[in-house]
């Protein structure tokens, strides 16, 4: 039908034209809704529930009987399945939406219709506009996190399978079962790929808003079944959840980190150990705990937030995001900052090195999160447009008021450039952690191999390894 003549249909123009047309037809339908959160939290807790159940001995025996097929049953498998099928998924929606239908967001955006959206205002309309710059950036964002996804479900298997190799080779029978260290070793590499999941499924929220195909199913109702406000404020608030869903799970890191390390203090006197449980890992256990505060707030103000036409819940929501959100703000930037600094002073202290060497180093992806996740948004919210700073910069001499008054960064970029970023931070963490955690090292055994240094200090523990795998098969023999 697009054929001017007969023999031009097999043309490439003709495609072309063929594909900007579907682009702006079929998205009509909005793609499948999905409640990434929730559905988040049920594999998290159920994969935490299995890992304590599978820490018996007797149901690992019953899991070893099934051979090498007992690795599928591990929790840190399904972990891991569960989080690859839900980044597919996700990357499976991106690919359709953004990149397929609205043509790398080149087919025109639905915002920009005439009366597409009713009663939208001008500003409002400049400030939901994707600059070149940023379309690009955000497009490429989801193919960072799948090649960090790829990178850490390589790393993991090495780990995995080196341990079980391992075991094998000191007569384990039960060699798929992880210790307690190499579970920590094992969240510490999980924990990008439950950021970048989060954050592409939040991504995909903001572009949602700032498209405008977050209108879609209401488009053409008379009257429409919701109002726009109510519309972006259930997007916008989906997109808070999800990255405090990942947040959560950076929690429950920093805290295993903190029971870690007093693991690891057994051997010292009991008045040592307790002093440190207690006092010494105060700035870890204070970022647990207002990290949690924080993110049950936020989550409480997504929900009640949801529904602008129920007052009660409203104004519920706007008490606590104005009164108690705010106060805790500046609390937990500073409880980040002491987690930081409390885990560097952990990371150097002598017993900590002995069971796993440079500390310190491995687990500064584990802290770069920890900074970005916090402060990076509130940079960014820092430079939008109508800020503090910016009303600040406004009282500059009148030869900067031109470079000022041209400076257009809107709430709405701020979310998008902050859950973009996020995909790439990822992939350099991963890729950092990729070198630093190296799966020749058994973390089970450090401690031992630290003790044929004749001086006790600190050596390398990936070349006394084998020497501490030579002593014992002598022994055995």
């Amino acid at each position: 039908l697009l054929c001017s003549s007969p023999g031009t249909c097999g043309s490439a123009s003709s495609w072309r034209a063929l594909v900007r047309a579907c682009a702006r037809v079929r998205p009509k339908q909005r793609r499948a809704a999905m409640n990434e959160a929730l559905t988040t939290v049920i594999l998290l807790v159920l994969c935490f529930g299995w890992r304590w159940f599978t820490s018996w001995q007797l149901v690992q025996r019953c899991l070893h009987i099934c051979g090498p097929l007992a690795g599928l049953f591990q929790w840190y498998t399904i972990l891991f399945i569960g989080l690859g099928s839900l980044l597919i998924r996700t990357f499976y929606d991106i690919v359709v939406f953004e990149y397929l239908k609205y043509d790398f967001l080149n087919a025109g955006e639905f915002i920009d219709e005439p009366d597409f959206i009713p009663g939208l205002s001008t500003e409002e309309h400049a400030a939901l506009h994707i600059s070149p710059w940023l379309r690009i950036f955000a497009l490429g964002a989801p193919v960072a996190g799948v090649l960090a996804g790829v990178v850490i479900t390589q790393h993991v298997s090495a780990l995995v399978m080196a341990g079980v190799r391992r075991k094998k080779m000191a007569g384990d029978r039960l060699p798929w079962k992880a210790s307690d260290q190499e579970n920590i070793v094992l969240l510490v590499i999980a924990m990008p790929l439950v950021f970048i999941l989060m954050a592409v499924r939040a991504e995909i929220r903001s572009l949602a808003v700032m498209t405008g195909s977050a209108w879609l199913p209401y488009h053409g109702q008379d009257p429409p079944a919701k109002s726009w406000e109510e519309v972006k404020s259930l997007e916008l608030a989906t997109y808070t959840t999800d990255l405090e869903v990942a947040n959560f799970f950076q929690y429950v890191t920093i805290f295993a980190f903190g029971r870690l390390c007093v693991y690891y203090l057994q051997d010292a006197p009991t008045e040592y150990r307790k002093a440190l449980k207690l006092a010494g890992l105060q700035g870890v256990y204070l970022y647990v705990f207002f990290g949690a505060f924080r993110a049950i707030g936020n989550l409480a103000i997504a929900l009640l937030g949801e529904n602008e036409k129920e007052s009660r819940k409203a104004a519920a929501a706007a008490v606590l995001r104005d009164k108690v959100m705010t106060q805790v703000g500046p609390v937990f930037t500073v409880a980040t900052l002491l987690c930081v600094y409390n885990m560097l002073i952990l990371g150097s202290m002598s017993d900590i090195k002995k069971h796993l060497g440079s500390a310190n180093l491995k687990f500064q992806g584990v802290r770069a999160l920890v900074l970005i996740s916090q402060i990076q948004i509130q940079v960014l919210m820092g430079l939008c447009a109508g800020s503090p700073l910016y009303q600040a910069a406004e009282k500059l001499p009148a030869k900067y008021q031109d470079e000022i008054h041209s400076w257009h960064f809107s709430p709405y970029r701020a979310q998008l450039m902050h859950a973009s970023l996020l995909c790439y931070e990822c992939l350099l963490v991963v890729l950092f952690n990729r070198c630093v955690w190296s799966s020749k090292t058994d973390y089970m055994k450090v401690a031992q191999a630290r003790e044929l240094s004749e001086d006790g200090s600190d050596v390398d523990v990936d070349q006394k390894l084998p020497a501490l795998q030579q002593r014992l098969l002598v022994e055995k023999v």
